[in-house]
């Protein structure tokens, strides 16, 4: 069986775990503390081999500590003062549609960062703003782990330092 963790699921707060006919089998107040009773679920079912190896794919769970830091700090700020795409937080969050989003093709979009789910009529939100997502979209505050971004070669005429930093950094 699969089970899904969903934030705010049928206008409950907190992260649910829902079975796939759509039953919540718990309510936590953390991400973290929902993924871990979705592994004890899985844990507990025989021959859940493919489950498991999905729970062990989450995006959450390949980011690097540094980043789990940044996806929870992020996440935390939204459930204390609300979305951040809200005007009152004063929060820039640059979102781009799927449209708009050139940097799609190397990977840099909400559907590889730990922040997006699928609502219940299968559209993409996300943890921390307020409206639908696309998963071709993107932001300025994405946490994607190692490995879902890859860039084409930096320029090497380039005599911008910046530019070269940035090509030699995280998303290399």
């Amino acid at each position: 069986m699969s089970y899904d963790v969903r934030r705010n699921y049928r206008g409950k707060p907190g992260y649910s775990v829902v079975s796939p006919d759509g039953s919540v089998r718990g309510t936590h107040s953390t991400r973290q503390e929902a993924v871990a009773q979705q592994r004890a679920l899985y844990a507990a079912e025989e021959n859940s081999k493919k489950d498991i190896s999905k729970a062990e794919h989450d995006l959450y769970e390949q980011l690097p500590a540094a980043e789990k830091k940044f996806h929870d700090s992020l996440v935390s700020i939204a459930e204390e003062y609300g979305p951040l795409d809200k005007e009152e937080t004063g929060i820039w969050i640059g979102y781009e549609s799927a449209e708009m989003n050139t940097d799609a093709a190397i990977g840099v979009m909400c559907g590889n960062c730990s922040m997006h789910y699928e609502n219940d009529d299968g559209s993409i939100g996300c943890m921390i703003l307020s409206y639908k997502i696309e998963e071709g979209g993107k932001c300025r505050l994405a946490a994607i782990p190692p490995g879902y971004v890859k860039s084409p070669t930096p320029p090497d005429d380039s005599p911008d330092m910046i530019t070269r930093s940035f090509w030699g950094g995280r998303f290399r």
